[in-house]
């Protein structure tokens, strides 16, 4: 039965991918844009859904189609939606005018009917459908528009069943027409008596050809324009140049762009693309140290300078600047170029994160209060936030994200500089930093746009990037999670000029317009900005050739109906196998308190046997985080970084008292930055993953009968070196050379949980090694060096391996080289000890070589 439920499973997880897959390109906008009214004629558009054929009209007939309009446009408007011309020339139009009133106008022959539109219901930016239903045996055809509906009686078409059918421009006979409205078609659609015949979806990027996927005959395009293309190229919306410096900001809610100079502020409007110039009433000037945003909370935009702690405020109506000492021309340090600005509006303060100057890297952590000017140092985190610039930031509810950067983890430009993956949460009720993972490095060289967009419906965010050591390079399109590290490249590139501090790039997000918007700029060495303001439709496509899809079509209908079948039939199994293992669970409690002391003193009476088979791990720490299967399958990349995080949490919990860990505990360290209820849910998902992880590995489950998450197992079935390790530093009446050699094969390999940094670890880390060195340093000072010196020489190693400037270890390993007659490796041992000592303790060790020698201890 289990080998079918697998299969139902994969098959079922195929099946679901393979639709939903099919249903992506739909949460873009799709459609064809008709070029019209703002075009030359020739360059107009016009789509031809019957180029080689007449269509049929039976008894019947419904044309749909979805259209999407300039219907509040100021400037008047008119031109043919389609044209329906009959095989004996005959004419059925639908037109738009917006002239004086909006309205449709239906013409068959020389008669017309106008159908006036409601300007609420037919917004600019909403898509409406249209139906026109012929009824032949009637004489009639009707046109309905949303709730509006029009009934025309004619004779005129009686005896015509064969048309063509033309949308926007067209040159058939002498029904030729360059008259186009600003418009938008999709889902063009047939139906006889009720049953599809006909579908062109119109859901495709690039093409002069479409494809009807009922009967698979194709249409042909004229000038074509597809909505779909603006979700995967940037747009070029706006491009310039400017002398002086120049710095952005934008009013994201009302999608304008600020763009402020030494004599006045620019406001571009991404609706109308129209501008705006407010001359300064105060004479300024702006560095590129200076940083800026707009507050919502007043409608102002703050100028403020870190290295001076100044700010400023532009009231944007009246050009008027305060505290005009923040644009002093005094020299200033320069040591925050390039530093994260990160405004929280909830407390109309802003947050500065890292920056750049006078060769350093720095991780300063700042708050600005914009309510009083004061500002603040916050705590900073070397072991987590190291220092950088040119990172990627913005907040979510109570935390700040931190993307990438580049530094050192010195801080210092000239020890080994690099781009850092990472990405990083900054808790502003508690101050502190938390590593949520590392992303993968698209660029080796990777920097990331000081400003980039969190989306609060999904937890997806998007962030510019570009290499940074590439002048005429390019920026593009990075989306990623906050809760894993998968991410992607999406749309197409943009070209931007990198130059250090010279360079400016900046993500915002439109709602109104569902764009996201990409400021670029470039201060040259004749001190003038070009800049570029770019725009792409959201959401965006990853960048690959989109072909139509018949996403509706009875296979998929069932298609999907299997694949939902088959998973209800592995919900009843997995309930029922849940339901097995409940009972099971229930009679291993019912074990009385005697056998429960037998079983403890079982497995802390572990000979040196249990401790032999290095082969036999199935959960390595020391050397690399590693999981194997009881099939001997390496499963540690199914532990996404949290389920790694929440399995290390409740391991060490449970082994840290035997007790393990509360929800609440949990949830403050896992979920700190969501609300309760969204918490325990993400809490219940997560449980329930790792459970099915830890089946495969045999006798370990998680359970919660103390009240606390413990993880219970067969510490003989189910062997860790962590666990065989704890055997021989807990037990210090049992310790012998042989445990002592075990020991140190679990820790050669490396230190324990090396790869992972997680703030709540680092006690156990330290703990771990603290007991380490203990029981290896005891033992080496009861031991005869002499009897063995290259098992000492093995033992300080890895000593070292968890304190580089271990006093006693040194020693015994000078010692142990200088008995055996290596008197140049003793000496150099303790040159390159005295010397790392010094750099860390500012002084000399108290011993000289000689000292340590003769030294009887």
């Amino acid at each position: 039965m289990l080998k079918y439920t697998k299969f139902l499973f994969v098959f079922s997880t195929i099946t679901l991918a393979s639709v939903f897959n099919s249903l992506d390109v739909y949460a873009q906008e799709y459609g064809l844009q008709f070029k019209g009214q703002d075009y030359l004629l020739d360059e107009r558009t016009g789509l031809d859904l019957t180029p080689n054929n007449f269509f049929e009209i039976e008894e019947d007939l419904t044309l749909s189609f979805d259209l999407k309009a300039a219907f509040l446009k100021e400037q008047s408007t008119f031109g043919y939606i389609f044209r329906m011309i009959s095989e004996e020339n005959q004419n059925i139009d639908l037109l738009l005018s917006t002239s004086k009133t909006n309205k449709l106008v239906v013409v068959v022959g020389d008669r017309q009917t106008v159908l006036p539109l409601d300007d609420s219901k037919l917004l600019k930016n909403q898509w409406v459908t249209i139906k026109l239903n012929f009824q032949l045996n009637k004489n009639q055809f009707s046109l309905s528009v949303e709730d509006s509906k029009v009934i025309i009686n004619t004779d005129s078409f009686s005896k015509q069943k064969f048309f063509k059918l033309f949308f926007g421009a067209n040159k058939y006979k002498n029904f030729v027409s360059s008259d186009v409205p600003e418009m938008s078609i999709k889902d063009i659609k047939l139906f006889n008596k009720g049953s599809l015949i006909s579908h062109f979806p119109l859901n495709q990027c690039g093409g002069d050809t479409t494809k009807d996927i009922v009967r698979n005959k194709e249409a042909i395009i004229n000038n074509s324009s597809w909505l779909l293309c603006g979700h995967k190229n940037w747009k070029l919306d706006f491009k310039s140049e400017m002398g002086g410096i120049q710095l952005v900001a934008a009013d994201e809610d009302k999608g304008i762009i600020f763009i402020l100079s030494n004599s006045s502020l620019l406001k571009y409007h991404l609706e109308d693309k129209s501008i705006e110039k407010v001359p300064y009433k105060n004479k300024i000037a702006l560095t590129l140290d200076h940083k800026v945003i707009y507050n919502k909370n007043d409608n102002k935009i703050y100028c403020y300078l870190k290295d001076k702690q100044l700010v400023a405020s532009l009231h944007i109506e009246n050009g008027v600047w305060s505290n005009l000492e923040t644009f002093s021309t005094k020299r200033h340090q320069q040591v925050f170029q390039k530093h994260n600005t990160i405004f929280n509006a909830k407390e109309n303060a802003i947050y500065t994160f890292g920056g750049y100057g006078q060769y350093k890297y720095n991780n300063s952590v700042g708050k600005l209060n914009l309510k009083d000017s004061t500002w603040v140092t916050l705590s900073e985190n070397d072991s987590i936030f190291k220092p950088r610039y040119l990172a990627g930031g913005d907040i979510l509810n109570d935390s700040i994200y931190i993307l990438g950067g580049y530094g050192s983890d010195s801080g210092s430009q000239l020890i080994n500089p690099k781009s850092y993956f990472n990405l990083m949460a900054y808790s502003i009720k508690t101050n502190k930093f938390k590593e949520k993972f590392k992303v993968y490095p698209h660029l080796s060289d990777m920097i990331v746009a000081n400003k980039m967009w969190i989306n609060p419906k999904n937890r997806n965010y998007y962030a510019l990037i570009s290499d940074k050591i590439k002048f005429n390079g390019y920026s593009k399109l990075l989306k990623g999670s906050l809760d894993n590290s998968k991410t992607s490249i999406l749309g197409d590139s943009i070209p931007f000029k990198f130059l250090d501090i010279k360079s400016i790039s900046k993500l915002f997000y439109i709602p109104t317009q569902q764009k996201l918007v990409a400021y670029n700029s470039y201060l040259n060495k004749e001190n003038i900005t070009g800049f570029s303001i770019n725009s792409i439709a959201f959401p965006v496509l990853e960048n690959k050739k989109i072909i139509p899809k018949n996403h509706f079509s009875k296979f998929y209908y069932y298609y999907l109906i299997g694949s939902i079948f088959m998973m209800i039939v592995l919900f009843f199994y997995i309930k029922n196998q849940k339901n097995s293992t409940k009972v099971i669970a229930e009679e291993k409690e019912t074990v009385s308190d005697e056998e429960e002391i037998i079983e403890k003193k079982k497995q802390k009476n572990l000979n040196l046997k249990s401790l032999e088979n290095e082969s036999d791990y199935q959960i390595v720490f020391f050397g690399g985080f590693q999981v194997i299967n009881n099939k001997q399958e390496d499963i540690t990349s199914k532990f996404s970084p949290l389920l790694k995080e929440l399995f290390l949490l409740i391991w060490m919990h449970t082994f840290k008292n035997n007790k393990g860990i509360s929800s609440a505990k949990l949830i403050e360290i896992l979920w700190y930055d969501k609300p309760p209820r969204k918490a325990q849910n993400n809490r219940s998902v997560n449980i329930a993953k790792l459970r099915g992880f830890l089946r495969e590995l045999g006798s370990c489950v998680i359970n919660k009968e103390t009240g606390y998450w413990k993880i219970t197992h067969d510490y003989n079935e189910l062997k860790t070196d962590y666990f065989q390790l704890l055997q021989v530093i807990d037990d210090k009446d049992n310790i012998s050379k042989d445990r002592i050699d075990r020991l140190m094969k679990i820790t050669e390999k490396g230190p324990f949980l090396f790869n992972l940094n997680y703030e709540w670890l680092e006690s156990f880390k330290q703990d771990t090694s603290d007991k380490i060195i203990d029981t290896l340093i005891t033992f080496a000072d009861n031991f005869d060096i002499t009897s063995d010196p290259d098992f000492i020489l093995h033992l300080c190693d890895c000593v070292f391996n968890f304190d580089s400037i271990s006093e006693e270890a040194v020693i015994y390993k000078c010692k142990a080289y200088n008995y055996k007659g290596n008197h140049s490796l003793a000496e150099s041992t303790f040159m390159k000890f005295q010397k790392e000592y010094k750099l860390l303790y500012a002084q000399d060790f108290k011993y000289s070589f000689q000292e340590i020698l003769e030294n009887k201890n």
